[in-house]
């Protein structure tokens, strides 16, 4: 008879302020981010060493038409830390009102976010 273990990871609520959000990535690994406002960027702290992979699920709220700039991170600094995405398209995220996008995120470089980049995948848009 062989255990199984629970897989869990902690999710984290998230809200613009001055149209920027920050993902910590010490708090948790799966984000929820209601865009109550246009967000231009993201500021990524607390990345581990090495290698780490984190999801971020945006909401539009109930009034939608929120622009999301899902391809702009920063560091804590404010240096830009590239994102790439296949075939190097910028997904368009869902501007209805209420409705949901899905983003995973991996990171080969924790230490050196600027130099390694994000590398970004569409987990879903769209959802209703």
């Amino acid at each position: 008879h062989t255990k199984f273990k629970t897989y869990s990871e902690n999710v984290a609520y998230l809200s613009p302020s001055s149209n920027v959000v920050t993902v910590d990535l010490s708090s948790a690994q799966t984000f929820i981010c209601t865009a109550t406002a246009n967000i231009t960027h993201f500021t990524l702290t607390n990345a581990p060493k090495g290698s780490t992979s984190f999801s971020l699920r945006i909401d539009q709220d109930s009034t939608g038409s929120r622009e999301v700039g899902i391809d702009t991170f920063k560091t804590s600094g404010g240096s830009a830390i590239p994102v790439y995405w296949p075939g190097g398209i910028v997904p368009e995220v869902t501007t209805t009102a209420s409705r949901k996008d899905m983003y995973s995120f991996k990171i080969y470089d924790g230490d050196n976010p600027t130099s390694a980049g994000l590398f970004g995948v569409v987990g879903g848009q769209n959802f209703a």
